[in-house]
């Protein structure tokens, strides 16, 4: 573990801030921060928030950045192995999901509706047609940071997650359109944003009418 990450461990710890607080008063994204936790390394444009946050100066904050980087030689996560499935369709039409509370020491932490490490959903729902077909299995994975183009899952509150194709993501909102549908929607208080990184047919499923 880098010292970035203990120090951030110890802060949040310190202080009895969940993963989502500690998020939000730094100004970022929960999925951002917890990255940050597991080895990610924070872009540059994030310095000045951590050193606010952990009462260092910016080139310290500098420091302990290019100090992580060079002791994983990576910015990315490690990759975890695949969990069970997560998450049901709530709405079919509007390709709405719902993600119950997770046990307590799951899936980052306790009763946290976000996954925190790969996970699959079931899409039956047209609304990602043709690039997810009904009876799809996609698979999401939290550490790939999601670009302008990805087919996403947005997280937003009480469980409530939306897929689409991410459009812009920026200030807490993004923008998701769905090809079916041929329309774009905008998500506000955006907890997490995962990308489908994988997709399969599973023989036997079918969306009834």
């Amino acid at each position: 573990m880098s010292r970035l990450s203990q120090m951030l461990l110890n802060e949040q710890a310190k202080r009895g801030l969940t993963d989502y607080k500690a998020a939000k008063e730094i100004g970022v994204l929960q999925q951002t921060y917890s990255s940050w936790k597991h080895g990610s390394v924070p872009r540059p444009n994030r310095y000045a928030a951590i050193a606010g946050w952990l009462h260092i100066s910016i080139d310290m904050a500098r420091e302990l950045c290019e100090e992580a980087v060079a002791s994983t030689g990576s910015t990315k996560l490690p990759r975890v192995a695949p969990v069970a499935e997560a998450g049901r369709v709530a709405d079919r039409k509007e390709g709405k999901f719902k993600f119950d509370a997770a046990s307590a020491g799951a899936d980052g932490g306790s009763g946290s509706r976000i996954p925190s490490s790969r996970y699959t959903v079931s899409v039956d729902t047209k609304v990602m047609e043709p690039a997810l077909l009904v009876g799809t299995k996609a698979w999401l994975d939290p550490s790939v940071w999601p670009k302008v183009g990805n087919e996403v899952m947005v997280h937003g509150k009480g469980g409530i997650a939306w897929l689409g194709r991410l459009e812009s993501l920026s200030d807490g909102k993004a923008e998701i359109s769905r090809y079916a549908l041929g329309n774009r929607i905008t998500i506000d208080d955006v907890q997490a944003v995962h990308a489908v990184v994988l997709s399969e047919r599973v023989a036997g499923q079918e969306l009834n009418s």
